[in-house]
């Protein structure tokens, strides 16, 4: 374990090291060398080992510069104006300094060429321009390899190797190596001849990398052009100044800086050279490039508005927004996209029954004013007619567009928001000139219309979803609230047996069942069933329920109760809605059962020996009369029961039931039924209707209609019993 620690300690300390190597090494190096010429350490008189030496410790020490920019520089991505200001400013910049670095007193002179003070003047000027050039290739190559690729980046490290093998090259050329390289008809110059067309042709290769210009805008565009020229002038500045290097015994006159910088490291010279020819080359290419693509910059900055408005519905497709978020998106994108001055959208409202679209968002105009330019109806209306765009290249001589006195509306485009089957919105663009809207116009805006539908019809399924979960909710409750209103448990009297069910057809139903006990061993029923389904239905029911539980307790007798029921549920129930009930009291004790039905099913009666029949008594359905007609209709059955008779109570749903021929469960089948079951026990006669019934219909799930059964079954005075209810709403 120590001795991994002290691995991993070691090598964070070589890599700290590594990292400030350059910045430590140059200056170091630098002022070692400069040391050495100053002091005379290197003249004509040196050796060959002392000339390579000093020679490979200056490359060693501008290799170090070199890393140490490219550190600096690639720690900032600038934008490519940042770009072009801080190449202007380190131009300045090192011309400055080295102007400063040249009027260090000292010059070539006849006698003593290679003085101590050339030697500092040399290296001051060499380090500052050569610094200078690398910072503008560093700067300029994050220009260069915008978007790179393999093949662009393999081209910029041949350049720098190209230039950098071609510059070692020089040596031979230098003053302090001719004597050894002094071969025929030139022959040490032309390796450097050759590697010098070379790196031309890869600076050549590069200066065309000018993919950042595209996505400049048109001001962005024109500023570039300013600093570029800037960036020209002084580099062809800096280049005029060192052009005329001459010889190294030159008169008591001022040297130019390029004699200088040739006498100090000729490979230095190059490099420094070839990397200022590069700046020159890449800027004229960029000011030729930026000048050309100034017309291009409305086509560029639309393809990337139409981007941004692409991503923007795509946004709108992952968010639940609102509709007027939509709308407005729809009018906002052909004008920032640039293809429309203005844009509006109409939209059919159907619910008011006018013909007059409504505008729900506009886009650099107000919607009152819309009006003032064009008949918005009747292009409506047209489109919603043929679902055809409508274009107008001149609403001069259109009869349904009006010229504006402010000449902002002079051609006019109009695209329904079509699915298969209707037109969703019809969305208008406008443009301040006349045949404005070309083939792409057309077709761009078209795509906006769409995604727009797209969105529109994505929003309009998701409202439906939102409203079809809240009525799921609101239909749950109801259930629930519908089944606590039906007996959750049936009342124990002596000598009964009781069963009984309910099921909707939907998630609420209107038939209605209860039993209600009363004194002395008194029970009155009910079985209704109200006209209609759902939750209109399932609210009479529920009125039913109250009328049921507190007249019943007053007054008990068929008559009275339904007579007081019909004038009650009258005033409240639609004209197209009315109630069927039957409705009696039975004495426990006695076996007495008064009936009557307004309007309902007739009851079943089946004796101990399996005789049964339907119960017709006469009456009018609950709300079809509001007067004196349906008391004097109403009938009361009196029955007396017999030990082990049986009494079934049912709604329509049970005999219209229908199976999968159309043909109706009925009467015959029902008798049938309770007569093959009347030995059973309520339960039981309740079960198996229920079963016929489902295997009839072929379905244990779902009924056509409300289903709702009670049984009730008297022993007599031989037993006491008591039943539960079964309830059930699907």
């Amino acid at each position: 374990m120590p001795n991994i620690h002290s691995k991993t300690a070691l090598l964070s300390v070589f890599k700290r090291f590594w990292r400030w190597l350059p910045f430590i090494g140059f200056p170091l190096l630098f002022i070692g060398t400069t040391v050495f010429a100053f002091l005379g350490g290197l003249d004509e008189s040196s050796t060959l080992f002392q000339k390579i030496t000093h020679h490979a410790a200056l490359i060693l020490c501008f290799l170090c510069l070199w890393v140490a920019v490219a550190r600096l520089v690639r720690n900032s991505r600038p934008t490519p104006i940042q770009t072009f200001w801080q190449t202007i400013l380190a131009i300045l910049g090192g011309s400055f300094a080295a102007f400063l670095a040249f009027q260090i007193p000292g010059d070539f002179i006849d006698s003593n060429p290679a003085a101590s003070i050339v030697h500092v003047k040399s290296a001051l000027l060499s380090a500052v321009l050569a610094g200078l050039s690398f910072f503008i290739v560093h700067r300029l190559g994050l220009l260069v390899r915008f978007r790179r690729t393999r093949r662009s980046e393999r081209n910029w490290r041949f350049m720098i190797i190209l230039i950098g093998v071609a510059s070692l090259s020089s040596i031979p050329t230098h003053h302090q190596f001719e004597p050894y390289f002094d071969w025929p008809f030139g022959i040490a110059v032309y390796p450097f001849v050759a590697l010098s067309l070379a790196s031309v042709i890869f600076i050549l290769m590069n200066s065309v990398r000018l993919a950042w210009i595209v996505r400049l805008s048109l001001r962005e565009k024109r500023a570039a052009i300013g600093l570029g020229i800037a960036i020209v002038a002084l580099l062809v500045s800096l280049l005029v100044a060192m052009a005329n290097y001459g010889s190294l015994v030159s008169s008591t006159t001022a040297t130019v800086p390029n004699v200088f910088l040739h006498f100090f490291s000729y490979p230095l010279f190059a490099a420094t050279s070839f990397f200022f020819l590069f700046g020159l080359i890449y800027a004229l290419t960029s000011l030729l490039s930026l000048i050309f693509h100034l017309p291009t910059t409305g086509d560029y900055r639309r393809s990337t508005d139409e981007m941004a408005a692409m991503q923007t519905l795509a946004g709108l497709l992952r968010e639940v927004v609102e509709s007027e978020k939509l709308y407005q998106w729809a009018v906002s994108t052909p004008v920032e996209s640039g293809h429309a001055n203005m844009a509006w959208l109409t939209v059919q409202n159907l619910d008011s029954g006018s013909l007059t679209p409504d505008i729900v968002a506009s886009c650099n105009i107000e919607s009152d004013r819309i009006a003032e330019l064009c008949d918005v109806t009747a292009i409506h209306n047209s489109i919603v007619q043929t679902r055809e765009p409508v274009l107008i290249q001149d609403t001069l001589i259109d009869a349904r567009t009006r010229k504006s006195k402010s000449g902002k509306f002079e051609s006019l485009l109009a695209i329904p928001l079509t699915t298969r089957t209707e037109v969703l919105a019809v969305l208008f663009a406008s443009r301040d000139v006349i045949h404005a809207f070309e083939g792409e116009d057309i077709e761009t805006i078209g795509v906006f219309a769409s995604q727009a539908t797209l969105v529109l019809e994505n929003a309009r399924l998701l409202e439906a979803k939102i409203e079809r979960e809240r009525l799921a909710n609101e239909l749950a409750i109801a259930r629930d609230v519908q089944q606590r209103l039906l007996p959750q448990s049936m009342p124990e009297l002596p000598n009964l047996n009781l069963a009984a069910s309910s099921v909707a057809a939907h998630e609420v139903g209107g038939d209605y069942f209860d039993i209600l006990e009363l004194d002395e061993g008194e029970l009155a029923f009910i079985v209704a069933d109200v006209s209609g389904k759902g939750t209109s239905a399932a609210f009479y029911m529920a009125e039913m329920q109250g009328i049921f539980q507190a007249v019943a307790r007053i007054e008990s007798a068929p008559d009275i109760f339904l007579g007081y029921t019909n004038r009650a549920l009258g005033e409240s129930l639609e004209k197209n809605i009315f109630v069927t009930a039957v409705y009696g009291t039975l004495n426990s004790h006695s076996g007495r059962v008064s009936l009557a039905r307004a309007g309902h099913t007739p009851a079943v009666l089946v004796d101990a020996d399996g005789n049964a029949k339907l119960l017709h008594s006469e009456g009018l359905g609950i709300g079809l009369d509001r007067g004196e007609l349906f008391g004097d209709v109403l009938e009361v059955e009196h029955i007396q029961l017999r030990p082990d008779d049986l009494l079934v109570l049912y709604t329509d749903g049970v005999i219209e039931s229908r199976n999968n021929e159309g043909e109706e469960f009925g009467y015959d089948r029902l008798l049938q039924t309770v007569q093959g079951a009347h030995n059973e026990d309520a339960q039981g006669v309740h079960d198996a209707i229920r079963q016929t019934v489902d295997e009839f219909a072929g379905t244990n799930e779902r009924y056509d209609d409300d289903l709702t059964l009670l049984i009730i079954k008297w022993h007599g005075r031989k037993t006491l019993s008591g039943g539960t209810a079964q309830t059930s709403l699907s």
